[in-house]
């Protein structure tokens, strides 16, 4: 019975783990105000960003959230207007208080 129990844990336990390994495959744009003078990589969160232009693209493995958009913003030194994976980008409010332009961005 034990060993039934074993391969349970170890079945979910890979599973989990597959999920973690998916969820860094998916591709997460920056689109910012102004192009940048030069191609760059941009590191936050334990994510490295390449951007090119006013575009910057990265696999991160957080989500696509307003404190994450503004270490980001921060970062690259300029104002966001776009952030997150394709379907779930930052809403115009979200953005807003990722520049920082609403009372509600301390978080």
């Amino acid at each position: 019975m034990s060993a039934v129990r074993t391969l349970v844990f170890a079945a979910l336990a890979s599973v989990s783990f597959a999920g973690s390994a998916f969820a860094g495959d998916t591709v997460f744009t920056a689109k910012l105000e102004s192009p940048l003078a030069a191609p760059a990589r941009v590191i936050t969160l334990n994510t490295v960003w390449n951007c090119e232009g006013d575009t910057c693209r990265a696999r991160p493995n957080h989500a696509s959230t307003v404190r994450a958009c503004r270490q980001f913003a921060h970062e690259v030194g300029a104002r966001v207007v776009a952030y997150g994976p394709e379907g779930a980008q930052l809403s115009a409010d979200e953005i807003a208080r990722c520049n920082g332009e609403t009372q509600q961005a301390r978080n």
